[in-house]
């Protein structure tokens, strides 16, 4: 994959997970879920920015990472993911798809959350992010849709894909076009297959 010298990790948190307090909204996001096993649904979603040589620790998973929780706001801030409680799916890109994606982030870094986009996702009346700039707001968003974005604006995913979809389904979608990645370095590890 020549040019692909850049690495974004997808970064998921499960319903049953230790890291997410016991709340009507994450069961609500596990309800909503659909899933195909009885593994429990990932609700929530992060993009992670590595960039080449850094942010891989023995336990954590580092880097520049954007989001946005319930009724918050869109971060983009340095942040440590714990292998035990975050599952990763990791995509190379060149260094013009990073930078475009670290831009797109940046820019909209502070807007707010979509709550009505979180609890409509499935509807076709759900209203998108920047249907706000309408009523003269900035864009909102919710975790996935931020994820998607982003995605869409460092032509990694098409523009045709739903920037509404919720976590698990986001999940299922780049399952088949990342990595599996424990977050772990693989420089000096030595593999051996018995």
């Amino acid at each position: 994959m020549k040019g692909m010298t850049h690495k974004i990790m997808l970064c998921f948190v499960r319903s049953d997970s230790d890291i997410l307090e016991a709340s009507w909204l994450n069961r609500a996001a596990a309800a909503m879920a659909s899933t195909d096993d009885d593994a429990p649904p990932y609700i929530h979603a992060e993009l992670l920015f590595v960039p080449p040589g850094t942010g891989e620790g023995r336990d954590t998973v580092a880097g520049k990472a954007c989001s946005v929780l319930y009724s918050g706001k869109v971060h983009l801030e340095q942040k440590r993911f714990s292998r035990k409680e975050w599952f990763f799916r990791s995509m190379q890109c060149s260094k013009s798809q990073y930078d475009s994606m670290m831009e797109f982030c940046t820019e909209h870094q502070g807007d707010g959350f979509n709550h009505l986009g979180y609890f409509l996702y499935w509807s076709p009346l759900r209203p998108s992010p920047m249907s706000y700039t309408y009523l003269g707001m900035s864009p909102r968003w919710y975790c996935s849709e931020i994820v998607i974005a982003a995605l869409k604006h460092g032509d990694i995913l098409s523009e045709d894909v739903s920037s509404s979809m919720h976590p698990h389904d986001l999940f299922k979608l780049v399952k088949h076009t990342s990595m599996a990645d424990c977050g772990r370095p693989m420089k000096g590890m030595e593999l051996s297959f018995v």
